[in-house]
């Protein structure tokens, strides 16, 4: 109780003095609106109306466009199982935002979700009335829980990872942390070393139970799914590998188009779709294209498009990875490679039966990385100078993508199933 006084105070003054760098991040990437608002618990007349009419609401947070995607599937069969239950969806970033907003069933609430000030937490929480709060992944903050707990709503966290570095320091916290993870009513994780980090934390406890990822349920969607107009716009219609680089970063994107540039004089027939994760990048993307003489052209025009055909197709959108993945012969997903860390989600284009690339910085799928090396279901480099090689070698070698998809595509039927899992856990 006096950690929680003590936040409630000092959360907010350390916030204004960040303030500015936080707004300067967040009109450099754009695409904020007005319910950019609700970030501090502000929320529309038109809104407040709906939330209202809401019988037994039940919040489910997402951070942003990775665990956006994943809670997608997880709220579709939340309804099918509870049917009687109305969904509120929340996340944080702008580009989550757009991805919920154009992807989400029509009848389930959207918001951003507060930041963790008190006075915040409290006005959304009010507007909602959850009887359950459902948290994706690794958003641990103090206020929200707590408030929603006192709102006499339960707290589940699901699809949940916690890395070793959190997990020592939550454990060197323990007194303070302890009594916070104690909250949840449930927690469900992806692995059995996930389950170990938190129990490290808050003591061995039934509440914690391994339901895997639910990255593997993802359900590619149906809408606006066929990229055949737009790729035969771009690269006309003869014989073509397509090569996705996927979820791109600084650093990556001069990596993949350098190799792109030495290949395709050798083998015209290879045509690259460039998807940076942030879509407010396309401008600074289209510079380093132009730079090394890379014709393009933009997935969603900004006036008119040059005529005739492209080398690369830049992807200025939101939400339609998954898409292009299904469109594509091998895939490279970023944020593991070139100075970048972390790693994005190489389970999408697995759906698909893709050949997939990435980097050896997968942190945050770490578990999942190892799996795929381990069916080689992926090539994963060590170093930047291994990317053109292994790219070269999958245009050249048919078979070689087409048993890579195959084992890819193995994995997600072995290991689907974490969302029913999840959902027999949450006790409602």
């Amino acid at each position: 109780m006096f950690f929680q006084i003590i936040y409630s105070i000092v959360f907010p003054l350390v916030f204004l003095l960040y303030l500015p760098f936080y707004l300067i991040h967040i009109f450099k990437r754009g695409g904020v609106t007005k319910e950019y608002w609700e970030r501090i618990g502000i929320i529309g007349a038109e809104k407040k109306a709906k939330l209202r009419e809401l019988a037994n609401p039940v919040w489910i947070h997402a951070v942003s466009v990775g665990e956006t995607i994943a809670a997608l599937t997880f709220i579709k069969e939340w309804q099918k199982r509870f049917p009687n239950d109305n969904l509120v969806f929340t996340c944080s970033t702008s580009t989550a935002y757009h991805t919920a907003e154009a992807k989400l069933p029509k009848d389930v609430q959207l918001l951003y979700c507060p930041i963790d000030c008190f006075f915040a937490v409290r006005r959304t929480l009010k507007a909602v009335r959850p009887k359950m709060l459902v948290i994706f992944e690794v958003e641990i903050w103090p206020n929200l829980i707590s408030c929603a707990k006192s709102f006499g709503a339960k707290v589940a966290l699901v699809n949940g990872r916690m890395s070793d570095k959190s997990s020592q320091g939550y454990a060197k916290w323990s007194f303070i942390f302890k009594p916070l993870f104690r909250k949840f009513d449930s927690i469900c994780v992806q692995t059995e070393e996930d389950r170990k980090r938190i129990c490290r934390v808050m003591g061995d406890d039934p509440r914690v139970v391994v339901c895997d990822t639910m990255k593997f349920d993802q359900v590619p969607e149906t809408k606006n799914a066929d990229k055949t107009a737009v790729l035969d716009d771009c690269f006309g219609t003869d014989k073509r590998v397509i090569f996705v680089a996927g979820s791109t970063h600084p650093g990556e994107e001069e990596m993949v188009c350098d190799a792109y540039k030495n290949l395709k004089s050798v083998h015209p027939e290879l045509k690259m779709i460039l998807v940076p994760r942030h879509c407010e990048r396309a401008d600074e993307v289209s510079k380093l294209l132009d730079e090394r003489g890379l014709t393009y052209k933009l997935s969603k025009p900004e006036g008119e498009q040059k005529p005739g055909l492209a080398d690369v197709l830049l992807v200025n959108t939101t939400g339609e990875l998954m898409n292009f993945y299904g469109a594509s012969d091998i895939a490279y997903v970023g944020k593991s490679l070139a100075g970048q860390t972390g790693g994005h989600n190489i389970i999408e284009p697995a759906i698909y039966g893709k050949a997939i690339l990435h980097g050896f910085h997968m942190e945050n799928f770490r578990q999942v990385a190892q799996l795929f090396k381990d069916a080689q279901a992926s090539m994963e480099l060590q170093t930047e100078s291994e990317f053109e090689p292994a790219l070269k070698k999958l245009i050249e070698d048919e078979t070689l993508r087409t048993e890579m998809g195959k084992r890819a595509r193995g994995l997600v039927d072995r290991y689907r199933g974490a969302i029913e899992r999840t959902l027999n856990q949450l006790d409602h």
